[in-house]
């Protein structure tokens, strides 16, 4: 008996001691997330038999299903008002703070944790870095970009890339991407032959190897036909044969996906293997390219351009007519490229209203959705009697197989006055679905906006200014919901704005407004030119593009 007592004496001094040692929200055990959240976990202080852990997600994520992954000491047990918990399995409701208790094997230890989700700090865009080219390559007679630099963000290390040809010297491709807070070369700079003019696109695969389309003027076959160069992470080289498609190709688009590539082009000279002004269509199936005259068009009809949009795994293709099809005049096309095989889901179409589809090389484009939805923004000058021209975006709906307006009405893209020919618009969507839209307004001193579709309203916020003299605007984001706009400005440089979230630790109040290098937002991540009373965040971009952000309080 003396034995028994001394052993159960002996098991309850050395039972674990009850901790929590790591607890947080993934996206492996919540389809709601689109990052992972874990929160830091309090020193253990010897007495204290309860905690609090705040842990912020996202305002839109819903919080009422949320599964917790956590660990705790060896032997420790898990539960919630006498439910016990399984990490990674069990659902909870924290809209309100949730008690989760601790015990030890013994249960002579119940340590409580009280779990409070909140929101996370606002999000807001910060311009971040600045691509000077003739510093980064170190070539004084390389001055600058050429027109049509292309952003893309990697799926494979979440960074930023552009694509950009060269001014100042031959017009040769060059890919820079942002990493450890500056830019970099993607290979040796001008590493393509020369290109024709901007007719070039770019395009990341779900592998992280970038491809480029152009056409290529130092073609064998025939003067600027199609080539494509991929990076193998070491060099540049040719997706098959220089000039694979002899047509001579402006209004490049590419599409790399998971099981080959997809490219179009609009022939520009008689003497192609296709049609003069037609659609040409490349795919590339891992070891040989088919090109041609796209079959869901009639043969010979007329194209002014094409873009294409996709999301590793489906394909996009928008191309306007040449002037009057079927009494439609510039009507557009909308097709899909999946698994090897195309499909309409537009053809030699016209808004209902409008004299035509604009050609403004801004004003039209489409993209894919992370979850496949796929949408197409044109213009046009319907529904009205001034001709006035407006951008709408659209998105596909697969069950109904139509088009619907995002938001209901046409983009408050705010120029009144008419449409600008020379308008700069992209378009992005997060992971959790949100369309952000992008532009400069020619008539307003080329400003930059940047808009997004509220989904609490459905409609679409305030545009927000970011900067003056722009073009060639372009907008993509992470999965984890960072976001990137970059632009052109009058001296050829490229700008760098990221959409991340905001620290809004310690509170002070603002001094002066008239710092260079200060940016202030309100709580809704809407920047502000002159704060009024309340409370926003302030953010400071040093001479080496670091970033710093406060909360501060104007009285």
């Amino acid at each position: 008996m003396v034995f028994a007592a001394l052993f159960a004496f002996t098991a309850s001094a050395v039972a674990e001691d009850a901790r929590l040692l790591s607890f947080g929200f993934y996206m492996e055990d919540n389809a709601s997330l689109t990052s992972d959240y874990v929160a830091e976990i309090p020193a253990f202080v010897a007495g204290t038999t309860s905690y609090e852990i705040n842990i912020a997600i996202p305002a839109n994520v819903d919080k009422s299903q949320l599964v917790a992954r956590f660990t705790v000491n060896s032997g420790n047990t898990v539960s919630v008002d006498g439910t016990a918990q399984t990490s990674q399995v069990t659902k909870n409701d924290f809209e309100d703070p949730v008690d989760y208790t601790v015990s030890n094997s013994n249960k002579s230890q119940n340590i409580r944790y009280t779990i409070n989700v909140v929101e996370l700090s606002t999000k807001g865009w910060a311009e971040v870095a600045t691509l000077d080219v003739t510093a980064l390559t170190g070539n004084e007679a390389f001055t600058g970009v050429y027109s049509g630099a292309v952003l893309v963000v990697n799926p494979k290390d979440n960074a930023p890339y552009v694509a950009y040809g060269a001014r100042g010297v031959d017009n040769k491709l060059s890919v820079a991407k942002f990493e450890d807070g500056a830019w970099k070369q993607v290979g040796p700079a001008l590493f393509s032959p020369i290109i024709n003019g901007s007719h070039f696109d770019f395009d990341i695969a779900n592998d992280g190897t970038p491809y480029v389309a152009f056409g290529d003027k130092d073609a064998a076959s025939l003067s600027n036909s199609l080539s494509v160069m991929k990076f193998d992470g070491s060099a540049w080289t040719n997706v098959g044969d220089q000039g694979f498609f002899k047509s001579q190709a402006q209004y490049v688009g590419i599409a790399a996906l998971d099981n080959g590539l997809a490219a179009c082009l609009q022939n520009n000279n008689k003497n192609g293997e296709i049609p003069q002004r037609a659609l040409g269509i490349a795919t590339w199936d891992g070891s040989a390219w088919t090109t041609g005259e796209s079959a869901l068009l009639s043969s010979g009809q007329g194209m002014y351009t094409c873009k294409m949009g996709d999301n590793g795994k489906i394909a996009t293709l928008i191309s306007i007519n040449r002037g009057k099809i079927d009494d439609v005049n510039y009507g557009h096309n909308i097709f899909k490229y999946e698994n090897g095989s195309w499909e309409s889901l537009a053809t030699n179409f016209l808004e209902e209203g409008a004299t035509q589809t604009s050609i403004a090389i801004g004003s039209f484009g489409t993209k894919v959705a992370p979850d496949g939805t796929i949408y197409a923004w044109t213009g046009d000058d319907a529904p009205n009697t001034t001709k006035v021209y407006q951008v709408r975006l659209k998105k596909y709906n697969a069950d109904t197989k139509a088009w619907e307006v995002v938001g209901g009405n046409t983009l408050p893209l705010g120029i009144d006055e008419g449409f600008e020919s020379h308008i700069s618009l992209d378009v992005a969507i997060t992971s959790d679905g949100t369309p952000f839209v992008a532009y400069n307004n020619f008539k307003d001193q080329k400003k930059l906006y940047v808009i997004y579709l509220d989904p609490n309203t459905n409609q679409w916020t305030t545009p927000q200014q970011l900067a003056d003299n722009t073009a060639d605007i372009n907008i993509d984001f992470a999965a984890d919901g960072t976001g990137y706009i970059t632009y052109t400005d009058e001296s050829n440089k490229v700008h760098m704005f990221k959409y991340d979230f905001m620290d809004t630790s310690g509170i002070k109040t603002v001094v002066n407004h008239a710092v260079a290098g200060e940016t202030f937002y309100n709580l809704s991540g809407v920047r502000v030119a002159t704060p009024a009373k309340g409370v926003y965040i302030k953010r400071t971009v040093d001479s080496n593009g670091k970033v710093s952000t406060q909360k501060i309080l104007k009285k």
